[in-house]
């Protein structure tokens, strides 16, 4: 993001909240700050953070008002400090094992503000946080899903385009890459970042029923991808070393790496795929890859030979990256485009 998208996200969202507080005040709803703080916990993120912030939100604050039932309920004839702990470890109980990042938190402060500033009314404090609280997170879900822009599948397929764009890059110029090491381990960084977005299209999907499958595409895009990954670091090495490519062999090698190169640039994008010309390069390589393997008189060469032993390496590496290209899915949005 540049500063301008920023600076029109803090201003959207400081308006959304200043409505909030404004409609809260003049409703008179009870504890309807956290019905506003809500809201903002959801517009803060794309959609797919939104709604996992607010499920966090949502769960903690649950939580918090178990622990706090449990607390006052059970523990009466205790000073308030051992109240509070009391329920401060129960809402990090109740937390560990809901399996939340950090709903917990929340789960604590509705303890706290429970058992140590309104210990009079507890209940009614404790009731009304929890009813805004949800209240709050499913009209930020009603935004977001509805009137704001930001969505995780757009951000997602952003950064997934820079990252196959700096991958068929690696593809194109597998024998002269500089800094091969260094730029295999950002690429599988930059692999790893977009694995951990997975929840958060998960989250987003859920919520949207979108006909189109972006996780199933994502993770589809992300095992294949990754195999292409690993088999342009490998033939990296290979063809850096490698002086005794046939004829046949470099032109078809040639061929995958443009072909690959414009399939992994398509990604993400509205457009289709030379499926012809592919057919071509994969048939032409499976031809000269048989070839690569045999003796100049046809005979296959004995199996203990470490020059054999090398041109059969490569050529598992060049047809698992010519399948791993191959089942690149196209995007969601494309209807019609058979691989």
């Amino acid at each position: 993001m540049t500063a301008t998208p920023q600076l029109a996200l803090v201003l959207r969202n400081g308006l959304l909240l200043m409505l909030s507080l404004a409609a809260v005040d003049r409703l008179g709803l009870p504890e309807g700050l956290f019905l506003a703080l809500a809201i903002l916990v959801i517009l803060e993120a794309d959609l797919g953070g939104g709604v996992i912030a607010g499920r966090e939100r949502v769960i903690g604050t649950l939580m918090g008002l178990l622990a706090v039932v449990i607390t006052a309920g059970i523990t009466l004839v205790l000073p308030l400090p051992a109240r509070v702990f009391s329920g401060l470890l129960l809402a990090r109980l109740f937390g560990f094992a809901a399996g939340l990042s950090s709903g917990f938190i929340v789960g604590g402060h509705v303890v706290a503000g429970s058992l140590l500033h309104h210990p009079d009314n507890w209940w009614y404090y404790a009731f009304w946080r929890t009813v805004m609280t949800i209240l709050g997170v499913l009209i930020g879900v009603y935004v977001s899903r509805h009137l704001y822009s930001q969505r995780s599948v757009s951000r997602w397929r952003e950064q997934c385009r820079s990252w196959t764009w700096d991958l068929a890059h690696a593809l194109l110029h597998l024998s002269d890459l500089p800094d091969r090491e260094q730029l295999f381990l950002d690429l599988r960084e930059r692999r790893n970042a977009l694995r951990r977005s997975l929840p958060q299209l998960i989250a987003e999907q859920s919520v949207t029923h979108s006909r189109q499958d972006s996780v199933h595409w994502a993770q589809e895009v992300l095992q294949h991808c990754s195999t292409v990954m690993s088999s342009c670091r490998d033939l990296s090495a290979l063809l850096q070393h490698q002086d005794k490519l046939t004829p046949a062999l470099s032109e078809s090698i040639q061929g995958l790496q443009q072909l690959g190169s414009e399939r992994l640039k398509a990604l993400g994008q509205d457009v289709s795929v030379r499926n012809d010309a592919w057919s071509r390069v994969r048939l032409a390589l499976n031809e000269a890859v048989d070839a690569s393997l045999l003796e100049s008189d046809g005979s296959p060469p004995p199996s203990d030979n470490p020059d054999h032993q090398q041109r059969r390496y490569l050529a598992s590496r060049l047809l698992l990256l010519s399948d791993a290209l191959d089942q690149i899915p196209c995007s969601p949005s494309i209807k019609g485009v058979t691989h």
